[in-house]
């Protein structure tokens, strides 16, 4: 029988007289005492030394002990709370990763990790150690203040200086301390000691199994708090959750990583191999086969990465695999020449006073914190710049959803309309006169002789050498986006796992014609909706699921110089002023803008996104693209019949809704509709509002393309009246659209797509067109009350360096739509009414629920708080 032993050590305060100058800590002794609590429960016989007790002496003679009485099987736990620090050494070349000692500040001095190592060295092969160590040990001799020069370097300063702002103490032993404790003590104490290492791997010789759950990376900084440390506590909070009962030591090193974004825990496993110990919770004493034996282990020195242990199907769930956040950096001076990324930070391109960068070890949805970090790092360098995101990834359940259709069935998606036993269930059932009326619209828009029109088609791109590509793809002035690719190619990846999701749009939008032999022998004709329309593919992501507003931004200014008069986008993410100003110019340019309005799962993992209308689509200057199914009800789980909803494979449905979101949606057909692949020419199961969106734009273009003469006419083309062109357009698809549903308002806006009703509708007058609200003064409005909320919060009352105000109410737009606790709030709230927003925000269970956040910056954390 297996026993377990445990030594909880912890100081809040150590000998000034070794230590000159180091300020105490509030809560190490209480982790030290929640430790021990949580040994006894679990059967260990524990021992503890606190402040003054907890000398060099006490701790490796205790070590020493335990190395004599613990036996094959049994488990030594060992968490220490303190202060840490780092000591240069002068080991050979033969030891690159070993070049400092990391350190326990103990009562009288400070502990060498190669003590620890040689007390480890002692235990019997077939022992575990278990070490919780709430300390760090950042911050060498040679550290100094940033100098503007290093991304990297100013991004943990700015972190340091974020968590400092919430009135958290750092565990490291500061600086100056450091400098003193070497200028003092160095020859006399540490060097003699670090002398009998100097030719010693740091774990050679340990036969015991080790595991170290370590509060941050050896170059970071953990926290203290006023009841316990934030690792601790993040310990804490787990213990209370049954599903964490047989957690592997990595699953909870993990689930701590979610939980803040800095400091990053470590892990760290060397010596014997024990399989059980490696898949059992690692505080159990009593384990199977506690005492056997296969192989060792080196330690991974080399900083953790942000990653996970994912099954196959989970590599393609975005909930899961972590985007790296990209951030765009514009100041008010230019930019520093010497400018380098760093460790952690990859430049991706520099342009005058703009910077974009990724964060090559910073989750997307932690980007906040990063953006403020470097905002206040900068300023502190006498750099004005602001500093925002420019990702949004929306999770996908998997890569068929992220696709839209499943390359390894050509069927349609058999729980959604229509299916094969439906009697017009066949391809291209979308283009007819009961559903889009797209196919009789193309017929009467080639009576109007030289009819014409330009549409941008915003997507993953397109793959070359498909059968129903646009007759009239513009080659020539196609362009990526995506950094490191060539501008001058908009082709999608076909490897990429995406399948082509800007193939599927594009031939939705304005394929040519097919063959039978093509469509399963169901179809034959053209099968986009604008077939005769100019087409420039503009690729402006390499994912479906990943928005960035940046290059959206840009290939708006790119379409408007090109001459297009229609966008399409089967996309939507987060809201930012970039993407604000461009829908503006875009509307102002006279281009009717179609975005996709989302989608949402309703089950699985993907089931972890709003279930409304997303960015930019939610703008009023924007058709917002929501999907109506082939019975002409809503797409929606909600509507599928009873017998339907056992659903196996496909939980993909439309988002919809608040109504402040649906004054200028539009829905069109879908699930069901033809999807352009590269395994069959097409298959029957496209989906999503990806489907809706290029046949809403598709009648969009057939109208400018009809009724081109008459808007000319009216001055429609004329500088700052092109405005008017957007109005007339979607004032023709709106008074034309399906209303027979009941409630069609509520789920589709404006009405279902007709667009052979919608070119009966004459052009109107300019009387009786109204201008929509800009896009930026709309989003201006809810950040200017978030922001107005926040100058009223102890944060922005304070005299101490913070952000701009209306960067954190950004933020706090942002994690609604981040954090799954607010997705159902977001998916209701009207954030164009000021009062509505304020009242929200207002009450304690919003302000608690950010403060529980994970996501949420220590910057927005403090800006709730009244006090």
């Amino acid at each position: 029988m297996s026993k377990g032993y445990s030594l909880h050590i912890g100081l809040n305060n150590i000998d000034p007289a070794n230590y000159p100058g180091v300020p105490d800590l509030n809560a190490a002794v209480n982790d030290a005492v929640f430790w021990e609590s949580y040994a006894k429960k679990l059967g260990y016989e524990t021992r503890s030394l606190h402040n003054k007790s907890a000398t060099d002496t006490a701790v490796l003679d205790a070590l020493h002990e335990y190395a004599e009485k613990l036996k094959p099987g049994d488990i030594l736990l060992l968490t220490y709370a303190g202060h840490g620090s780092q000591i240069p050494n002068e080991k050979g070349n033969d030891f690159a990763d070993e070049k400092n000692d990391q350190t326990w500040c103990l009562y009288n001095r400070e502990l060498l990790d190669d003590e620890l190592f040689e007390a480890f060295s002692q235990f019997k092969e077939g022992t575990r150690i278990l070490i919780v160590s709430d300390s760090c040990h950042s911050g060498t001799m040679a550290r100094a203040l940033p100098d503007g020069s290093n991304l990297s370097d100013l991004l943990a300063d700015g972190l340091d200086r974020a968590v400092a702002s919430r009135g958290l103490r750092s565990r490291k032993l500061p600086l100056g301390v450091e400098q003193q404790v070497a200028q003092r003590f160095g020859k006399t104490v540490y060097q003699p000691l670090q002398k009998k290492y100097k030719n010693k791997a740091q774990v050679e010789g340990v036969k015991a199994s080790v595991k170290l759950l370590a509060a941050c990376q050896d170059d970071q900084t953990t926290f203290d708090g006023e009841a316990n440390g934030v690792f601790t506590e993040s310990f804490i909070d787990l213990f209370r959750n049954p599903k964490f009962k047989k957690a592997t030591a990595e699953t909870l090193i993990d689930e701590i990583r979610e939980r803040y974004y800095f400091p990053r825990p470590n892990f760290f496993q060397y010596g014997g191999i024990i399989p059980s110990f490696d898949r059992s919770f690692p505080f159990l004493i009593e384990i199977p086969d506690a005492a056997v034996v296969k192989g060792t282990r080196d330690p991974d020195l080399s900083p953790s990465k942000v990653s996970r242990s994912l099954t196959a199907e989970e590599q393609w769930d975005d909930v899961k695999v972590k985007r790296n956040a990209q951030l765009l950096i514009e100041t008010t001076t230019p930019l520093n020449d010497k400018l380098v990324g760093g460790k952690d930070i990859e430049i991706l391109e520099k342009k005058g006073n703009l910077l974009s960068i990724e964060l090559l070890n910073t989750p997307h949805e932690h980007a906040w914190s990063a953006a403020h970090a470097l905002q206040q790092a900068l300023k502190a360098q006498g750099v004005d710049a602001t500093v925002e995101p420019t990702l949004s990834v929306s999770p996908a359940q998997d890569k068929r959803a992220t696709r839209e259709g499943d390359i390894n069935n050509p069927d349609f998606i058999k729980e959604w309309p229509p299916t094969h036993n439906d009697a017009t269930g066949r391809i291209g059932w979308h283009l007819d006169d009961e559903h889009s009326q797209l196919g009789k619209a193309q017929k009467e828009v080639l009576t109007k002789p030289g009819a014409h029109v330009r549409i941008a088609h915003f997507d993953t791109g397109y793959i070359a050498g498909h059968v129903a590509l646009p007759e009239k793809l513009d080659l020539v002035n196609q362009r990526s986006f995506i950094n490191k690719e060539d501008a001058s190619q908009a082709i999608d990846k076909a490897d990429s796992g995406q399948d082509g999701h800007g193939l599927g749009t594009i031939t939705l939008l304005a394929g040519k014609q097919v063959k039978k032999s093509d469509t399963f022998d169901e179809y034959e004709g053209y099968i986009g909706g604008m077939p005769f329309a100019d087409v420039i593919p503009m690729r402006i992501s390499e994912s479906v699921v990943i928005l960035n507003d940046k290059n959206f931004s840009e290939a708006i200014d790119y379409a408007i110089e090109k001459g297009c008069e229609v966008i399409t986008m089967s996309m939507a993410g987060k809201p930012s002023n970039r993407m604000a100003r461009a829908v503006n110019k875009a509307y102002e340019a006279g281009i009717v803008l179609v975005s996709a309005a989302s989608n949402c799962w309703y089950k699985g993992t993907g089931a972890l996104l709003p279930k409304c209308v997303m960015y930019p689509a939610a703008f009023e200057r924007v058709i917002a693209a929501t999907g109506a199914m082939y019975d002409h009800h809503p797409y929606d789980v909600k509507f599928l019949k009873a017998e339907q909803r056992a659903i196996g494979t496909q939980y993909m449905q439309g988002s919809w809704g608040p109504a402040s979101r649906m004054t200028r949606a539009l829905a069109a057909y879908t699930p069901n509709t033809p999807w352009a692949s590269t395994h069959h020419a097409f298959l029957r199961s496209g989906g999503g509002t990806s489907s809706a969106t290029p046949q809403v734009a598709a009648a969009a273009a057939i109208y400018i393309a009809y009724h081109r003469e008459e808007m000319e006419q009216k001055g429609y083309y004329k500088e700052g009246r092109k405005w008017m062109k957007v109005e007339a357009v979607r004032n023709a698809l709106y008074a034309s659209a399906n209303r027979d549903f009941a409630e069609w308002e509520k789920y589709y806006g404006n009405g279902i797509l007709r667009a052979y009703d919608a070119l009966q509708v004459p052009v109107p007058d300019e009387s009786k067109l109204e201008k929509a609200p800009s896009a930026e003064s709309s989003l201006f409005g809810v950040v200017e009350t978030i922001g107005s909320f926040f100058k009223r919060r102890k944060l922005f009352r304070s005299a101490a360096p913070k952000p701009p105000e209306e960067a954190v109410a950004m933020e706090l737009v942002h994690l609604l739509q981040t954090d799954p606790q607010f997705f159902e709030l977001y998916s209701t709230m009207d954030l164009s009414d000021p009062a509505e927003v304020e009242k929200v925000i207002e009450t304690q269970a919003f302000q608690e629920k950010v403060l529980k956040s994970p996501y949420a910056s220590n910057y927005l954390k403090e800006a709730v708080l009244l006090t």
